[in-house]
């Protein structure tokens, strides 16, 4: 088994961003990683736009009392995802052209977590040229 590592953006409930190592195999990929990071036990991404998926648990709202993600519905409304609201973390991961996760280029945690530092109030894009993702 091929050892695998996705660099990723995590964005908690409260705003706080942090670049994360998701492990994984070439096999398996990295599931077991992004159940960890986003502490739940089923998850489900969200394609918000050319090469980058936001990954969100998917039973989040159906906890006792789910907190919004301020920082995240931002992100998916700049995107054209305004039907709902997000709780709970999320992690952010690129994907290229057949679905495959992969790492975040830098511009791309760069506007993430400029992002976030601005509590949503101004989203940078951190999509990528249709001409980049399979790249």
């Amino acid at each position: 088994m091929v050892d695998k590592k996705v660099t990723a953006v995590r964005i908690d409930v409260d705003g706080t961003a942090a670049v994360i190592e998701l492990a994984g195999t070439e096999e398996r990929g990295v599931g077991t990683a992004l159940r960890a990071a986003l502490d739940c036990r089923m998850f489900d991404v969200v394609r918000i736009g050319p090469g980058l998926d936001m990954w969100i648990d998917e039973e989040g709202l159906l906890a006792g009392e789910p907190v919004v993600n301020r920082v995240a519905t931002l992100i998916a409304r700049a995107h054209g995802f305004v039907w709902q609201r997000y709780v709970g973390a999320v992690v952010f991961t690129s994907v290229d052209d057949e679905g495959e996760t992969q790492s975040l280029r830098e511009g791309q945690v760069e506007a993430l977590l400029t992002t976030a530092r601005l509590g949503g109030a101004v989203v940078v894009d951190a999509t990528v040229d249709e001409a980049e993702v399979g790249a």
